[in-house]
């Protein structure tokens, strides 16, 4: 019988950093507790203040703890920026005693995916069972009880820096929080809003944060390649900054409020009031403006999804399409220069099953810290992350819970 689990999620972004307690019960999301702050210290995904993103973090803490009525003494973390790669990789072994795979033959092939050169400055985060061959018939889902000589598993590796995971750690523990477990953010959104039934069709799925754009493509049920683009919904605030003359919070204002990345979709007589920086006065801005000033930057981040969708393959491949989720989906107009630019299907998504307090993080924006939630609560289940396909990754929690430690 499932039993729900109390977890903590902290996601800790470029804009802000979010801080979520619920009680978790399969894909049901029960939130008794949130706070959230706006990030200082955090740049496109990376910590370059340690003091001041663990200011945050605290105040984040906080303001959950006296929501929920409970500490937060631990939280599952995600993880993002440009330092992270993947690659992929293969695993072979003999199997041991009655020719039935046994779940030391699944560690073991999984450990033998592991051993793959990497430079000495990057750490293994995740690696993610993609399919199995046993005895030459491939496309094995679950390997365990299978009969069979030869095990090989194929594997998708993601690395990071040892140093940007580190100081994320070192944040955390700053804040007076442990870390759990460090999850790439992409992969906890699609905890939060893609279903195995899009998994299996072949979906890419892109997570817009503040500083970067996260991208995750899913073929046959499994992650067949992670990459993360530098470019953000931060930039195009900055740009709208400079081109309105305005400071970024009123560039933010504005791009939530009247922002549109198609300029001929606007009506010609809109204007909205602004106070460039060294006036006196507010003047009027033709609305189109700013759609001329966000355009070149939305095209800029949909070229450059494209570009990273294409090293997994043809487009073919993927009949899901594209699910945009994150703050920056909700930048108007912008579905509509993805799909122009790639030639895929595209929609927005927002985290599902959700209860209690589920107005609160039910946007686009919370989707990496619901999916955190999730991924949480199956460690804690011991099934792994990532819903049934990755509990095929039988062991590594243990491994990667012993490596966040050892950078305490």
């Amino acid at each position: 019988m499932s039993r729900s689990r109390r977890v903590a999620a902290l996601d800790l972004g470029t804009t802000k950093v979010c801080c979520i307690v619920a009680d978790v019960d399969g894909t049901d999301v029960d939130v008794i507790g949130m706070g959230e702050v706006p990030s200082r210290g955090v740049r496109k995904g990376a910590v370059i203040d340690i003091d001041r993103a663990a200011e945050v973090v605290a105040d984040a803490v906080d303001a959950a703890e006296q929501m929920a009525g409970v500490p937060v003494n631990s939280a599952v973390v995600g993880l993002a920026g440009s330092h992270i790669s993947s690659q992929n990789s293969t695993g072979v072994v003999a199997v041991t005693g009655h020719r039935e795979v046994r779940a030391f033959d699944v560690s073991r092939a999984l450990e033998a995916a592991r051993a793959v050169a990497i430079p000495s400055d990057r750490a293994i985060v995740h690696v993610l069972p993609r399919q199995y061959t046993i005895d030459g018939q491939d496309g094995v889902r679950e390997a365990l009880g299978m009969s069979g000589n030869r095990l090989e598993v194929e594997t998708h590796i993601i690395t990071g820096a040892h140093t940007a995971i580190q100081n994320v750690v070192k944040v955390m523990h700053e804040a007076g929080v442990d870390v759990d477990e460090v999850v790439l953010q992409v992969l906890a959104s699609a905890e939060a809003v893609l279903d195995e039934e899009e998994r299996e069709r072949g979906v890419v799925l892109v997570d817009v944060g503040g500083g970067t754009t996260d991208v995750a493509v899913f073929v046959d049920g499994a992650v067949v390649h992670t990459g993360v683009l530098p470019v953000g919904g931060y930039h195009v605030t900055s740009d709208l900054a400079v081109g309105l003359r305005s400071d970024l919070e009123t560039a933010e204002r504005l791009k939530r409020s009247h922002g549109h990345c198609l300029q001929l979709t606007v009506p010609a007589d809109s204007s909205v009031p602004l106070m460039p920086l060294g006036y006196e006065q507010e003047v009027a801005i033709p609305q189109r403006y700013l759609a001329e000033v966000i355009a070149p930057r939305a095209r800029e981040m949909a070229r450059l999804m494209h570009m990273e969708i294409e090293k997994s393959g043809p487009s073919q491949r993927y009949p899901g399409g594209i699910v945009l989720t994150g703050g920056g989906a909700l930048l108007a107009g912008f579905l509509d220069v993805i799909q122009q630019e790639t030639d895929l299907p595209a929609r927005v998504a927002a985290p599902t099953g959700l209860h209690g307090m589920d107005r609160e993080v039910s946007g686009p924006q919370y989707a990496t810290a619901v999916g955190l939630l999730r991924w949480g609560a199956r460690v804690q289940a011991g099934k792994g992350g990532l819903s049934h396909r990755a509990r095929r990754s039988s062991g590594m929690g243990s491994r990667v819970g012993g490596w966040l430690r050892g950078l305490a």
